[in-house]
């Protein structure tokens, strides 16, 4: 357990640095490195199965939607008849190039679990935590932009910190009180105990987040600084609660192919990198459309 907490806070703080710190164009390189890093433990763990995949295509259709994604921001992205996105285009484009390679492909018996199982690895990791990009380019107005002012970066850092502490909340609450199995069939060491426990730090890091980029003017909250306290605590109550969704729909991937780790990385029984960003998976999309949808705050400047 000790090693599990220690390695934890290493990951956390490197991560926190890098977000207060790093360029622009860094943070988009460590980002990609990530995503490529979890595509590729997820694909691993299908092909141990027994699963057809096309790994280095799926990893490719990644780097390009993440690329795309990078490269125009919402507000400066150029708008293609009817009003759809040039994001959308890319995707089609995307999709359609890889069953082209399965139909000339004469090697690939199983045509359709190989394009479901590339896909399912593209939807689940680079498409998802492209979002994390979004969150960056808050207020950006130019191609390859994540602004200077690091309004985005402060949403990516409050995002990974309620989600995060969720994760310890709920593992120090369970370790000690757990008694009712939340989710036995998916991960039977899970509580309810458990996961009251992450709801409620996630709540209170949300609360201490806003309240702190209230009070700290050099801290840029952006739309956070509307929020109200209960506002705050719903906020944060959403994210824990996706947040161990995503904890268990991992989870869930993983006893489908007899596994317990997606990779063997981190020390301490830490698990690989998909281990890490689990939890981190679907919730940057929840965090950018509950801002752009219901803070009053455009993605535009």
């Amino acid at each position: 357990m000790t090693k599990r907490i220690v390695t934890g806070v290493l990951v956390g703080s490197a991560w926190l640095f890098g977000l207060c710190y790093m360029p622009g164009w860094m943070l988009f390189g460590v980002l990609l490195l990530m995503s490529c890093a979890c595509q590729n433990e997820f694909y691993q763990m299908m092909r141990r199965n027994g699963h057809p995949v096309s790994r280095n295509g799926g990893m490719a259709m990644g780097v390009v939607w993440l690329t795309a994604c990078y490269a125009f921001p919402p507000y400066a992205a150029r708008e293609l008849p009817m009003g759809h996105q040039f994001e959308t285009l890319v995707l089609a484009a995307l999709v359609f190039a890889l069953l082209l390679r399965v139909l000339f492909d004469s090697r690939i018996a199983r045509p359709v679990e190989h394009t479901g199982v590339t896909l399912l690895g593209f939807f689940y990791l680079p498409f998802m935590l492209s979002f994390f990009i979004r969150l960056a380019q808050w207020g950006a107005d130019a191609m390859f932009e994540i602004p200077s002012a690091r309004v985005g970066v402060y949403l990516a850092s409050y995002l990974a910190a309620v989600v995060k502490f969720s994760d310890v909340g709920a593992f120090a609450v369970g370790v000690t009180l757990g008694r009712h199995k939340m989710f036995p069939r998916v991960s039977p060491k899970k509580s309810w105990e458990g996961f009251a426990g992450g709801v409620a730090a996630s709540m209170a890091v949300s609360v201490a987040m806003i309240q702190a980029a209230k009070q700290c003017a050099w801290l840029p909250g952006g739309p956070l600084v509307e929020l109200s306290v209960p506002h705050a605590l719903a906020l944060g109550a959403v994210l824990g609660v996706v947040g161990a969704l995503g904890d268990l729909i991992e989870s869930m991937f993983k006893r489908s192919v007899n596994t317990k780790d997606s990779a063997g990385l981190l020390p301490g029984g830490g698990g690989g990198i998909l281990d890490m960003f689990d939890s981190l998976t679907f919730s940057p999309a929840v965090l950018y459309f509950y801002l752009a949808w219901f803070v009053g705050q455009s993605v535009s400047p």
